[in-house]
């Protein structure tokens, strides 16, 4: 496509919202204002009131290189480099999914969940252990909005670690995060006898037969993030053996599942030999079971 001739800011939204349409890229021209947003450094908003402006070389290079980043069915996040978490800018990198709102459920299913925990004692120091990290996006939130909280977060992959680490000093809860490389299917090597007062995760849940399906974008984030095994709950009923090692006498076990997923994972929650009871799904808001709370026995 000859670029010639292309000069203000309607002009290169014009043209950046064809390539990415023409590359099948849904909702092409909200993606087009946020790549010109991020190059401008403003809000979206605001580049509708900059159409007659006129973009530097500098700037027509860089939108230019991401609309062809964009258009090769690169994730938007992955493009930008952040993500937003329940207002907290999380910086991603391919090597980590990319938080979603179902997972911003998740966070504040466990963040009303521990506010009422701390009604009881205000003074009571929380122990979470949030297994699978990823970009941190959890960890970060529940040590941001429960600063009295300390966070255990675990991966097996280094770069996701490294990478959660950064966005934990990018919100300055670094002291209050401890990183720990460790295995999903494995965590009760963590144990040193029940110690935690909630246990976080958001677990790879899709069956592995669904993952040629998923759209181009999601395809390309990590495969082990997504590979929920044939059912999708291999992860789940791993974190389920190793929950009541992990968890203390009335300690709190939050997860994200697949919108119909929540009958099997009741199943499992609820055999005697579990240990959990108070069995809660909750809805995203699209109306769909995505969040899933029990309570740990006293037995």
């Amino acid at each position: 496509m000859s670029l010639q001739g292309i000069t203000t800011v309607r002009d290169w939204l014009s043209r950046g919202e064809v390539h990415l349409r023409r590359g099948g890229v849904d909702e092409s021209l909200a993606n087009a204002e946020l790549l010109l947003a991020h190059v401008l450094e403003v809000k979206r908003p605001e580049v509708q009131a900059r159409l007659a402006q006129t973009l530097t070389e500098k700037q027509r290079h860089h939108y230019w290189h991401l609309v062809l980043e964009r258009g090769k069915r690169k994730p938007l996040a992955y493009v930008l480099g952040d993500q937003p978490f329940l207002g907290l800018a999380i910086e991603v990198t391919p090597a980590v999914l990319i938080p979603r709102p179902e997972t911003e459920e998740l966070a504040e299913a466990v963040l009303e969940t521990a506010k009422k925990e701390l009604e009881a004692d205000p003074k009571r120091i929380l122990h979470i252990l949030e297994v699978g990290t990823g970009s941190g996006c959890i960890s970060v939130a529940l040590a941001h909005f429960l600063p009295g909280a300390i966070v255990y977060a675990t991966d097996i992959s280094q770069a996701a670690l490294h990478l959660a680490e950064k966005n934990a000093c990018r919100h300055r809860v670094e002291r209050r995060i401890r990183f720990l490389r460790e295995d999903l299917f494995r965590p009760e090597a963590l144990s040193g006898g029940p110690w935690a007062d909630f246990l976080v995760s958001n677990p790879p849940y899709i069956p592995t037969a669904q993952l040629p399906k998923l759209d181009a974008e999601v395809r390309m984030e990590p495969f082990l993030a997504l590979d929920g095994g044939k059912d999708g709950l291999d992860a789940i009923r791993a974190i389920l053996a190793s929950a009541p090692k992990l968890l203390k006498p009335r300690g709190w076990l939050a997860l994200e599942i697949g919108e119909s997923q929540a009958g099997s994972v009741r199943g499992l929650l609820e055999r005697p030999a579990c240990l959990f009871e108070g069995v809660q799904v909750r809805k995203d808001l699209q109306g769909k079971d995505r969040v899933v709370l029990a309570r740990r026995a006293l037995r």
